[in-house]
């Protein structure tokens, strides 16, 4: 049974207990020697180790996305916590519990319900078919509800995406209220859609990570190929209302430079950008700001990816 946390972690700590490795990453040291760079998460949190001696031999121990009981001692490093490892043993299904390692929001139910709710009020009876053909698939259904939205930064959890997408349809809601003009059962299917694509962009499982495929390709044009699939095998679906749809999903990320092969040129389509952004970055705030209350710190660390700290107000 796991005992010791990420969250819960103090400088000071020796740490023996079950972790699933994202990170093994072999370097060189100035002298020459070797150096191994890791990361260790569990269902509350990550956490950086590095290993000075036998570090070669280490590596070639375990792989990304493995489970591994790891023996070490929890030091300060540039003002973050980081693990100083001595050992690290994978082990084998049976010998952990999947619950203490991975999260799962207790609301996946109520965020399957309240998405098929919306869903199904679709009235467009082309729109309406495809998106049935989605819901009534159990295997997509399957993989969708159990994917992550994301690697890290926002809805990053066994049933992410899914939870984004409802959250997403409830804002979308809104905005057709504030502007009757928007096509609202457009909107709805393209929300719906919109990163459909990352299911086969990255891994689901213990370890979310990209695939071959989502690195040479992307989620963006991922996603605009099966809804194009699924569009033809629906017999006389008009064209204006796919080229209406694939525009939503292709132009979702808003700027050429963030991916999208276009940019937003309806209305439907900016709504969806916007709103998409708007989930994400409230999602992924509200999560540092709770990191950073279970820390007792007023701003959280650094984050590079949007080049700042994040004010806790009150800490």
């Amino acid at each position: 049974m796991k005992n010791q946390y990420v969250n819960n972690l103090q400088e000071g700590d020796v740490v023996n207990d079950v972790f699933i490795a994202t990170r093994n990453d072999l370097r060189t040291k100035q002298d020459g020697g070797k150096f191994l760079g890791m990361v260790f998460k569990d269902r509350t949190g990550e956490i950086g180790g590095i290993m000075w001696n036998n570090a070669a031999e280490v590596s070639r121990q375990f792989e990304v996305g493995d489970v591994v009981n790891v023996k070490a001692k929890v030091n300060s490093y540039q003002g973050r916590l980081q693990l100083q490892v001595d050992r690290v043993l994978p082990l084998r299904e049976g010998e952990y519990d999947v619950s203490d390692l991975v999260f799962t929001p207790d609301s996946m139910e109520e965020d399957i319900q309240g998405l098929r709710g919306i869903l199904e009020t679709i009235k467009n009876t082309w729109l309406k078919t495809l998106v049935d053909a989605f819901l009534n698939d159990a295997d997509f259904m399957g993989r969708f509800t159990g994917a992550a939205a994301a690697k890290k930064w926002h809805h990053e959890f066994r049933g992410g995406l899914l939870r984004h997408t409802h959250e997403m349809c409830r804002l979308g809601e809104t905005m057709c209220e504030l502007y009757p003009n928007i096509d609202r059962d457009l909107l709805m299917t393209a929300i719906f859609f919109h990163d459909i694509g990352k299911l086969d962009e990255m891994t689901h499982e213990l370890c979310v990570d990209y695939t071959t495929v989502g690195r040479l390709l992307g989620h963006v044009h991922l996603g605009a190929e099966t809804v194009s699939q699924r569009i033809a095998d629906i017999d006389g679906f008009p064209e204006g209302l796919r080229l209406e749809l694939l525009h939503c999903i292709l132009s979702h990320h808003g700027e050429l430079q963030y991916g999208s092969p276009v940019v937003p040129k309806s209305l439907e389509a900016i709504v969806l950008h916007h709103i998409d952004n708007l989930d994400a970055q409230a999602a992924a705030f509200s999560r540092i700001i709770q990191d950073s209350k279970d820390k007792n710190q007023e701003w959280s660390d650094y984050m590079p990816l949007i080049d700042r700290m994040i004010w806790n107000k009150e800490g």
